[in-house]
């Protein structure tokens, strides 16, 4: 069950992920999140609980979050969207420019971030790898892919279960900025980790729910 949530995140139309709002399914697109436009958003829509038992995982994420910016300081941006956390490293961080291959410096970082999901381990992980405009689109794309991989590959030799996580490649076509500026290009150029619930953390909190008791880490 849980690899098969995880596959989930690299295709969010499956309807396995969609999320849950009031005792309705409701697509994430419904909520105006799109896959093409932002897919990290759209994975963390697309695994929503909601209700008392989406309070529930909320806490469980704010406790990772603690922890995540302790941690990783300002090497990345870390954001908890309702019931799931986005973490973005700035290409530049990770790689050398044009390259896929994980740059010394951040890697004890990327280390702590290891660690912390070992720690919160009943979460599925989405590495999202995007590029800027320039060069060909197929060059892009395969950049994301890889710059994806090798961050997962790390992850997976410092601890974090294989099959926690999905990687995708978006190459150009997920911009956030203009791609007419650098500092467009560098906010473009970016590897986001997204961190949801598993099958067995909404399950556990929907019975700590039904019984009155409190889920731990």
């Amino acid at each position: 069950m849980s690899f098969l949530l995880i596959i989930g995140l690299s295709d969010c139309k499956s309807t396995s992920f969609l999320s849950r709002t009031k005792g309705k399914t409701v697509s994430p697109a419904k909520h105006g999140q799109s896959k093409s436009k932002d897919p990290a958003n759209y994975a963390i829509s697309a695994s929503v609980v909601g209700g008392l038992p989406g309070t529930r995982i909320e806490q469980y994420m704010e406790q990772q979050t603690i922890q995540l910016r302790q941690q990783l300081g300002g090497i990345a941006q870390i954001e908890r969207l309702g019931e799931g956390i986005k973490i973005t490293f700035q290409s530049a961080i990770l790689y050398p420019e044009g390259s896929y291959v994980l740059s010394n410096d951040p890697q004890p970082f990327v280390k702590k971030l290891a660690q912390v999901l070992q720690d919160f381990k009943d979460t599925e992980i989405l590495v999202a790898g995007h590029t800027d405009s320039q060069g060909s689109l197929k060059v892009n794309q395969a950049l994301s892919e890889k710059r994806a991989e090798a961050l997962a590959d790390f992850l997976q030799a410092h601890g974090v279960p294989q099959l926690r996580i999905v990687t995708e490649g978006f190459g150009e076509t997920t911009p956030k900025a203009s791609n007419k500026t650098l500092d467009g290009r560098r906010q473009n150029q970016r590897v986001e980790v997204v961190v949801v619930a598993n099958q067995r953390l909404k399950e556990e909190v929907r019975k700590a729910v039904e019984s009155g008791s409190v889920v731990q880490n």
